[in-house]
């Protein structure tokens, strides 16, 4: 495991929050370059639907691990990490800062953290049966896991596939089970960053960024989005054997959430683009659940080794547009300036008064094994009539909805009437 003594700054937060504009901006301040971070930039092209920020708004920043990786090939975290560890060093040999920007929260994990067994492990090391297995149906992958690794199948709904298909994968690939690998993780003795680091969290309000991320859907098409995702399915027309929807460049949001209007005709369009707002508005909610629940709870295991490799998170308030120079830009350079230039470091997790009261951390880590349960909730049915299934702290949140409590009252009722 190797520890770099370098200073690496990294720009987190939700999709459509504006991390690009400010890296741009730190950058143009710090003398920086920027190191991409977000798994669907690395491919060619397709600008608008992957939201790469345009070339006249980066001033003349270099932006490095991005826009190389054709269609029918999938993106590996081993290759970003190999790469964006190449970038940062020539970065930092070149005397300059290197800014990460993104995204990816498993992408993030491999390179910053040295502890990480279980993002490295890949499916290019499996044998063709292992591969047979994880490309089978849905259904048989969950009853894999639960014979491989009862303890961690617990932790996912079975309808969770790509993290079922996941944490499976890791089982064949490193030949450890998760759930094992997990408590291994917990049990830090020492700093687990591999650089000197200090992390800017963009945040907004989330009814503000629902409303900015609809409008940039809009603004994406009006752009040229639909053409990109036209040329993504003729392409993908002629590919043999074709790629799954949830691997590589056919993971974006955006190419899927459109093929009944591909398929069935401009009749479907209006349902994609709501689809795809639906869609993207649900992507920045789960990134927010993973840097409050996962990623700031790991950096703050940092402070009982006094900080020594950094790892505070500073938020900026990026809810209004207006005041975007004075929360975020003169902020985010302050603050990046005294870490540069080795000032002592933040409190773990500094968070703006206008975000006070808005911005809640939850107290619960995701890796808390005890939390790992299947619930049923008998008196909500699915479709079939089969009791509906909760994993973890989602039941008791079920339990207090208003769907269930309605359920419970229609129950009520009907035994009531039966008597």
């Amino acid at each position: 495991m190797l520890r770099m003594s370098c200073k690496v700054i990294s720009v987190i937060g939700t999709t459509g929050v504006g991390k690009s504009q400010f890296a741009v901006e730190l950058a143009r301040a710090v003398d920086g370059e920027i190191v991409n971070a977000d798994s669907m930039q690395m491919y060619r092209g397709l600008d608008q639907i992957t939201n790469k920020h345009p070339m006249a708004e980066r001033k003349g920043v270099p932006h490095h691990v991005m826009d190389h990786t054709p269609w029918d090939t999938e993106y590996y975290i081993h290759r970003f990490k190999h790469e964006a560890m190449a970038a940062i060093a020539d970065i930092h040999r070149r005397g300059k800062t290197a800014i990460l920007v993104g995204g990816t929260h498993y992408y993030l994990q491999s390179l910053l953290f040295l502890n990480k067994t279980l993002d490295t492990a890949t499916s290019e090391q499996l044998t063709d049966a292992e591969r047979a297995v994880l490309d089978g149906p849905p259904d048989e992958v969950f009853r894999t896991l639960q014979q491989k690794d009862p303890v961690v199948a617990q932790k996912f709904h079975p309808n969770d596939h790509r993290r079922v298909r996941r944490a499976l994968e890791i089982y064949f690939s490193t030949k450890q089970r998760t759930s094992d690998l997990y408590r291994s993780q917990q049990q830090q003795e020492t700093s687990a960053l591999r650089y000197q680091m200090l992390f800017f969290w963009l945040y907004a309000r989330q009814d503000v960024l629902d409303e900015r991320l609809d409008s940039r859907v809009d603004k994406m098409l009006q752009q040229g989005a639909l053409d990109e995702i036209r040329a993504m399915h003729a392409f993908r027309a002629q590919m043999e054997p074709k790629m799954d929807l949830d691997r590589g460049v056919w993971q974006v949001i955006g190419y899927k959430e459109f093929l009944p209007y591909l398929e069935e005709g401009p009749e479907r369009l209006a349902g994609c683009i709501e689809d795809m707002k639906r869609n993207t508005r649900r992507y920045a909610r789960r990134q927010v659940k993973w840097i409050s629940r996962t990623l700031t709870r790991e950096l703050a295991r940092e402070g009982q080794f006094g900080w020594p490799n950094g790892g505070q998170v500073v938020v900026l308030d990026a809810t209004e547009l207006g005041n975007w120079e004075q929360d975020v830009a003169q902020r985010g350079v302050d603050v990046c300036r005294r870490f540069l230039a080795g000032s002592p470091p933040v409190r773990a997790l500094t968070v703006p008064e206008t975000l006070e009261g808005v911005l809640a951390i939850p107290g619960e880590a995701g890796n808390d094994e005890t939390k790992w349960q299947h619930h049923y909730c008998e008196t909500c049915v699915d479709e079939t009539g089969r009791p509906t299934l909760f994993v973890g702290e989602q039941y008791a949140i079920h339990l207090k909805s208003r769907r269930h409590r309605s359920n419970v009252k229609k129950s009520h009722r009907r035994l009531v009437h039966t008597k």
